[in-house]
C-alpha cells in the first residue's frame, strides 16, 4: 500500500515544471526607449536608464532610477539633455512569470538647456509588465508619465533586469 503512494507522489513531482521566476530580492536593470514631450516644444528624445530594486514586503519593491536623456542637435541650438534621479515604490499585481506593475517615483533632475543648467523636481507614474524568461532574469515594457519641473513627457521603455 505504501508503494502506490510513493509512486503517485513521485509522478506529481516529476510533472511539476521548475519555477522560472526570480528568487533573489534585489535587481539591476538597464532600460532604453523613447521619451516624447507633451508640450510639443521639443522633439522626442532617447531615454536610457539604470534602475535598482529591492523587495520591501510581499509584492512591494523600492526602486531607485537614474535616467539620461538626450535629443539630437538641431540647427542653431545645442544638445538638450537631462540627468534624472528618482526613488519610489513599485507594486506587482500578479505573481511571476508575468507581472503587471504600477509605480510612483519622486526625485530631482539636472536639465541642460541653451540658457543654462537648472535643477528641477522630477516625478514619474509608471505602468508596465515584467516577464521572467529564466530564473533571476526579466524583460519588461513600461509606459510612464514623467515630469521635470513644469514640463511633462510620456516615455516608453524596454528593460532587461538581473536579480541577485
Amino acid at each position: 500500500m505504501r508503494t502506490p503512494r510513493v509512486l503517485l507522489a513521485a509522478a506529481v513531482l516529476a510533472a511539476a515544471s521548475p519555477a522560472a521566476a526570480q528568487l533573489s530580492n534585489r535587481s539591476i536593470a538597464v532600460e532604453s526607449g523613447l521619451s516624447a514631450p507633451i508640450d510639443g516644444e521639443r522633439g522626442p528624445s532617447a531615454a536610457l536608464a539604470l534602475a535598482a530594486t529591492a523587495w520591501l514586503d510581499a509584492d512591494l519593491e523600492a526602486v531607485a532610477r537614474v535616467a539620461f536623456g538626450a535629443a539630437p542637435e538641431t540647427g542653431g541650438r545645442g544638445l538638450d539633455g537631462a540627468v534624472t534621479g528618482t526613488a519610489g515604490l513599485r507594486l506587482s499585481l500578479l505573481p511571476e512569470p508575468l507581472r503587471p506593475q504600477v509605480s510612483l517615483e519622486l526625485g530631482w533632475a539636472r536639465v541642460d538647456r541653451p540658457s543654462g543648467t537648472a535643477d528641477r523636481l522630477a516625478f514619474g507614474a509608471v505602468v508596465g509588465i515584467e516577464w521572467f524568461p529564466a530564473r533571476d532574469l526579466s524583460a519588461s515594457a513600461r509606459a510612464a508619465l514623467r515630469g521635470v519641473g513644469g514640463s511633462l513627457s510620456t516615455e516608453l521603455v524596454l528593460g532587461l533586469a538581473a536579480y541577485f
